[in-house]
């Protein structure tokens, strides 16, 4: 059974070290019952980009413990320009609360359950003043 709380800490502790996350959802896909994927978007999480995800997943890991990654079916970055992610933006609003959706389309899938853990415009970064 997925944690929804310790996926909160997890988006919390990573964010506060990396930079703040656009999107942070765990997708049920109609396709897929026996897993959530993790759909996330951030700046500094590009898609392609082996090492930063493989980073990224090792964090999750200790944050949220093997058992936990395990519930996952795979772990998918979205682009910050994806006209999809637009869509979602638009459709969802949530900073660090939960908002769950079931039996709806995003990305192009069927998904049966999301639960929303951020999705907002991009946040710029603050600078820093000496």
């Amino acid at each position: 059974m997925i944690d929804i709380e310790k996926f909160r800490r997890a988006m919390r502790r990573i964010a506060a070290k990396k930079g703040p996350f656009v999107l942070f959802a765990l997708f049920r896909r109609e396709n897929a019952p026996d897993g959530w994927d993790l759909v996330v978007s951030s700046p500094w999480l590009k898609e392609g980009r082996l090492k930063q995800l493989a980073e990224f997943a090792h964090a999750l890991k200790e944050i949220l413990g093997e058992r936990q990654l395990r519930e996952l079916a795979r772990i998918v970055p979205i682009k910050g320009d994806d006209p999809a992610l637009e869509a979602v933006l638009s459709a969802i609003q949530v900073d660090d609360g939960v908002v769950e959706v079931r039996e709806s389309m995003f990305f192009d899938l069927r998904i049966r359950q999301a639960i929303f853990l951020r999705a907002t415009r991009s946040v710029k970064r603050e600078k820093r003043t000496a």
